[in-house]
């Protein structure tokens, strides 16, 4: 078995403009309902337990918590960039990384049409300032700025998704011969995670029902078998038995 690597990387690009396209549509929503129902203003931030009341988030300057979210990103993509390479240079299996996408390409336009539908404060006070989101009649930038950060809460954890997405990920490239080294990689996994988490909760990224219903609704993706399904059908290709061992023609013999 191998990867279709022209369907993977098309469908690869595809869904990350499609992602950064939809964010910054949620950040231009929150623009129109700011400037239509709140006089230009950013949207006050809902209450949340675990940041006012657990943590005392609002004596953390903002200076702070925005060098804490530049901290989550970091945790987030650093853990990517390992497991990508431990794939690439240790592993190469086929439906490990078919996997992935699939998850990527149904999560991603599920969380962002979401988000979409209904408009839920940004957990940032000011976020439309904080984040220098263009305020110009010309709406032609959601379709080429990249979104470093977007104004409007997701309703749904990106950072946490994907490490969840390449944690399991990371646990399927070891053999199930080696029970001990495979859970070894699932709780290292974990752990980064749940350091990420805190590191989340503490910036105030996002709401703590943000996370937890992003650890549930991705964790039950991720085992279901259709994903493995689609997986194989759209992204792996399988060489015939016959081309993948050499065979010997007898010749004929005669009485």
């Amino acid at each position: 078995m191998q990867l279709r690597w022209a369907r993977v990387l098309t469908v690869s690009i595809l869904t990350v403009y499609v992602n950064c396209v939809l964010t910054n549509i949620v950040s231009l929503r929150q623009l129109w309902y700011a400037d239509t129902y709140n006089n230009g203003t950013s949207l006050t931030p809902l209450h949340d337990t675990m940041f006012v009341e657990w943590i005392h988030g609002d004596y953390i300057p903002l200076r702070d918590q925005l060098t804490l979210r530049d901290m989550v990103d970091v945790c987030t993509y650093l853990w990517v960039i390992m497991v990508l390479l431990v794939w690439f240079t240790c592993s190469r299996h086929p439906i490990v990384a078919a996997k992935a996408l699939t998850a990527q390409i149904i999560l991603i336009p599920t969380f962002s049409l979401s988000r979409m539908l209904t408009i839920v404060p940004d957990s940032t006070p000011n976020c439309l300032d904080v984040y220098e989101i263009p305020k110009t009649e010309d709406v032609t930038w959601v379709f080429w700025k990249y979104p470093l950060r977007a104004c409007g809460d997701m309703l749904w954890s990106s950072d946490v998704t994907q490490l969840i997405i390449f944690t399991s990920m990371a646990t399927q490239m070891v053999s199930d011969r080696r029970p001990r080294l495979r859970t070894l990689v699932w709780f290292v996994g974990e752990c980064w995670t749940l350091l990420t988490i805190i590191l989340i909760f503490t910036a105030r990224y996002q709401y703590s029902v943000d996370v937890i219903t992003t650890i549930v609704v991705v964790k039950l993706v991720m085992s279901h078998e259709f994903i493995r399904k689609f997986a194989q059908y759209c992204f792996v290709r399988r060489g015939g038995y016959y081309e993948r061992a050499p065979v010997q023609e007898l010749p004929i013999q005669t009485i």
